[in-house]
């Protein structure tokens, strides 16, 4: 399963990469985990759809992981998308990240530098979550901390 959606002038015409907003979804392994991966500039006018796709990822999947790493420009509306769309975790490009390091908000989400390592950290915490109730109550939060990147 794999969806795209375009922002733009017009969505079915070809936008060039340094305009518009590109969102794709498709699920990733583990089990029910879904990326959403957005290519392009987040704005006023493209944040809208950044924030639906999310929420459409989320009545999908238990555990979303935002890419955000193709992303050339992010302003604060994008931030509102983040907030609405709640995901586990992010990968930034420097510009997302630059915004959220300016807002104080680079402490709300799990921040990873790829899409493969927050998907294996969201392996290793529900791991971790499994295994709390058979090992000892120090072994899980050590776990579950050691994968953040």
């Amino acid at each position: 399963m794999s969806l795209e959606f375009a922002a733009g002038p017009s969505a079915t015409s070809r936008i060039p990469p340094f305009r518009g907003l590109s969102v794709t979804i498709h699920p990733a392994p583990p089990a029910n985990a879904g990326v959403v991966t957005a290519r392009g500039e987040v704005d006023a006018t493209s944040a809208g759809l950044l924030a639906d796709r999310i929420a459409h990822a989320r009545l999908w999947f238990t555990s979303v992981v935002v890419d955000l790493s193709g992303i050339t420009f992010f302003a604060a509306a994008g931030i509102d998308a983040l907030v609405a769309g709640d995901p586990q975790a992010l990968v930034c490009s420097p510009a997302v990240l630059k915004v959220l390091t300016t807002c104080g908000l680079e402490n709300r989400w799990e921040l990873h530098r790829s899409t493969f390592l927050a998907l294996a950290a969201g392996v290793s915490l529900d791991f971790a979550a499994s295994t709390a109730s058979t090992a000892s109550p120090g072994t899980a939060p050590r776990a579950a901390g050691t994968h953040r990147a």
